[in-house]
């Protein structure tokens, strides 16, 4: 029984193929001859190597932040310890692994830094933001204060209240006219 795949290509080769009858989707081609290989007792053909990939544990923002992070402990080791780029990215990776480099003690250092310089960073962002709030809480508070002192003098310019004494749905001036 061919499958599901060998279907599909039938059938798209038979939608295709303006020259050949319907009557030649309910057929199978000869398959093609097999070229003569190596004798059966020889060993499996070597394949080529599979490229190195790095593997990434986490997708998304959490990712772009882990490869920034990588990518900034890399240029500080570049600048301040005079690496190569390739030998910094090799030893940033190699330490985010765990696998033991030369240059493991300057990896964590920079790492360390850089977390340093980011608290920092975040903790005068945050400091900002805390006297922001303040300062709008104080504004917010100065208004309230205005507009309920200023509530008597909106109060005479208020339209009156209506009185109750009918209901909302007849006029005050009696019933509507009769039409003619």
């Amino acid at each position: 029984m061919p499958s599901t795949d060998e279907v599909l290509e039938q059938i798209d080769s038979a939608v295709d193929d303006w020259t050949v009858s319907a009557d030649a989707m309910r057929c199978t081609p000869a398959p093609a001859p097999t070229p003569a290989g190596p004798p059966s007792n020889s060993a499996a053909p070597e394949l080529p190597p599979v490229p190195v990939v790095p593997v990434v544990q986490f997708t998304g923002p959490l990712a772009a932040r882990a490869l920034a992070a990588r990518a900034l402990v890399a240029l500080r080791l570049v600048d301040r310890h005079g690496l190569t780029p390739g030998t910094a990215t090799s030893a940033v990776r190699a330490a985010t692994n765990g696998e033991p480099t030369p240059h493991h003690d300057l990896v964590i250092a920079e790492a360390e830094a850089a977390a340093a310089e980011a608290t920092q960073h975040l903790a005068h962002d945050l400091a900002a933001l805390i006297s922001a709030f303040q300062t709008a809480a104080t504004a917010m508070k100065q208004f309230s204060k205005a507009c309920r002192a200023a509530d008597g003098y909106v109060a005479a310019y208020r339209k009156p209240h209506r009185s109750r004494d009918r209901p909302a749905w007849q006029s005050p001036y009696g019933p509507p006219a009769r039409r003619r």
